[in-house]
């Protein structure tokens, strides 16, 4: 599936969202809204007309539409929902820490799904492993861990 490039919102476009808003949410006023969606971060037309409506259907402890201008767990909701890439910096609840890749050579299970079946098939078992520290290659390791039928390219400087 190939997601379309969304225009960026104009003021005419914030304005029909906050109507929106306001049509869900008559407690949050529209002017507000509108101010509050000029300020988030996010202003692809689709990304911010939809994490608005999620905003403003899950979150009625607002009491405000300053939560239109944040980036947070509705964003991420949005986002997922027109399959784009989320957002790094809002947290999307239900999603807990995964940690860092198990540091088994080729493993690549995240911490919190690391389990004896996660574990890919041409592995052997094995238990978490903290991911190793990437060390500088220095030439006697590559030397020690060179195959023996490796034989290095003679350079030629023939012109």
């Amino acid at each position: 599936m190939t997601n379309v490039q969304a225009p960026i919102a104009n003021e005419k476009d914030r304005s029909a969202i906050a109507y929106l808003v306001s049509r869900i949410r008559p407690d949050l006023d529209a002017h507000g809204a509108a101010a509050s969606l000029a300020k988030n971060p996010c202003q692809e037309v689709d990304v911010l007309t939809l994490q608005a409506i999620i905003a403003a259907v899950t979150r009625p402890d607002q009491h405000t539409p300053a939560i239109l201008g944040l980036d947070g767990d509705h964003t991420n909701r949005a986002r997922v929902a027109l399959s784009k890439p989320v957002s790094a910096t809002s947290h999307t609840p239900g999603y807990g820490d995964m940690g860092g890749e198990c540091g088994y050579p080729g493993c690549g299970v995240r911490k919190g799904i690391h389990h004896g079946w996660g574990v890919p098939a041409e592995l052997p078992p094995h238990e978490w492993e903290q991911p190793r520290p990437a060390k500088p290659s220095d030439p006697a390791f590559i030397a020690h861990v060179r195959p023996s039928s490796f034989k290095p390219r003679q350079e030629t400087n023939a012109q």
